[in-house]
């Protein structure tokens, strides 16, 4: 391989980051809920909003969850639980607090179980889709059942949705602390998020740039009805993102925040957990297709893998570009760190968290192909099935 070549490669991965990476930190740095408020009015008439919370053996956290929400300095809010089938506590959890909110809080809360899941639906959107039929908000919140929420999360939120004059906005939340090797695969997630979703043009026209946050997806309720909502995309696994792929091209106006100040969650128990966790998604990331990940593994080798290692192979003359690259990355992954408050401890496992997230999509790919479909929660999703129905 010629001096020149490697010089030239070494300087277009610096470009290749610098483009995917910078201007999207630079829109999360002045985009928190906290300090957008304050630009913010407080609007004369609140417009209901019903919050969605989906459940399947949630019992663990679903208490914490809701109790946050009955918690909320919201004016106007109406809580549907969604008991999807659990065979633990969720819906003695949810039937115990919706008691609670009628006799101690001035929050409307309903609680839904569902006993069967038609087999054209995943269960998530489907009782997503079945709390949408019994909401009687101008807005609709979906958002899990691990998500702790401060009281004011909801209101700031909306003032900005309003001001903004928005269809559909997502909030990234806060990680909550967990184990050092958990929190930095975590934070490497949110460093895929930043690099391959063009966070910076999801506030645009441009239909490629879209988003969709499991954890806070508000939208108006008639944007909903119009798009076709859950029936639309009820087969596809990543629902919170399809989503906004939907309202995105449909035209409407979408955008986000980050609201590490209004939402907490700690979205696995352990680094082990954040492996089998992405099971389910990671491969319908791509499609369901080992073409596409196979391209964007050669991409990740070169791009990424390779800067770590050319400069132990050639002369630092030659390779002063790669050199650059794996600063730049890891001052990225910091940011990302400290905005998610993991903090700067994670920096030194970047090259440790891509590595371990590489084997986290290909173990996906493998254990979907190899059982052809999705098992998840207890169900198993067939893979034609789940193709046939990609949005």
């Amino acid at each position: 391989m010629s001096a020149t070549l490697i010089t030239i490669w070494g300087y277009t991965t610096i470009a290749f980051w610098f483009v995917l990476l910078g201007p999207s930190l630079m829109m999360m740095l002045r985009k928190r809920v906290s300090r957008c408020v304050p630009l913010t009015e407080i609007p004369a008439e609140w417009p209901r909003i019903s919050v969605i919370v989906p459940a399947k053996d949630e019992a663990e956290t679903l208490e914490s969850n809701l109790n946050s929400l009955l918690a909320s300095d919201y004016p106007d809010l109406e809580i549907i639980a969604v008991n999807d089938r659990s065979t633990d506590g969720t819906g003695a959890i949810m039937e115990r607090v919706a008691a609670r909110a009628a006799a101690e809080t001035q929050v409307r809360m309903q609680v839904l179980h569902i006993e069967e899941l038609p087999a054209d639906w995943l269960g998530k959107s489907h009782a997503m889709y079945q709390g949408t039929q019994q909401a009687t908000g101008e807005l609709l919140l979906f958002t899990d059942g691990d998500i702790i929420f401060s009281p004011h999360a909801i209101a700031d939120a909306t003032r900005i949705f309003l001001k903004r004059k928005l269809d559909h906005l997502c909030l990234l939340p806060q990680l909550a602390q967990g184990s050092l090797i958990e929190m930095a695969l975590i934070t490497f997630f949110g460093f895929l998020l930043t690099g391959g979703t063009f966070l910076w043009l999801v506030p645009t026209r441009w239909n490629f740039a879209y988003l969709g946050i499991g954890a806070f997806n508000l939208i108006r309720r008639d944007v909903y009805e119009q798009i076709g909502g859950h029936a639309t995309i009820k087969l596809d696994v990543l629902d919170d993102i399809k989503l906004g792929k939907l309202v995105k091209n449909h035209g409407y106006q979408q955008d986000f925040y980050l609201g590490i100040e209004e939402l907490k969650v700690r979205w696995q128990p352990s680094a082990w957990g954040v492996i089998t966790g992405v099971e389910k998604n990671s491969f319908a990331s791509f499609q369901y297709s080992v073409i596409k990940l196979s391209l964007v593994t050669l991409l990740y080798i070169l791009v990424f893998l390779l800067p770590f290692v050319m400069p132990f192979l050639f002369p630092l003359s030659q390779t002063i570009g790669f050199v650059i690259t794996i600063v730049l990355l890891h001052l990225c992954y910091a940011a990302i760190g400290v905005l998610f408050a993991a903090g700067l401890r994670v920096t030194p496992f970047l090259l440790f968290a891509s590595l371990a997230l590489a084997f986290a999509i290909w173990r996906s790919a493998w254990i979907i192909l190899k059982n052809g479909g999705v098992r998840w929660r207890d169900t198993i999703y067939p893979l034609d099935l789940l193709k046939r129905n990609l949005y």
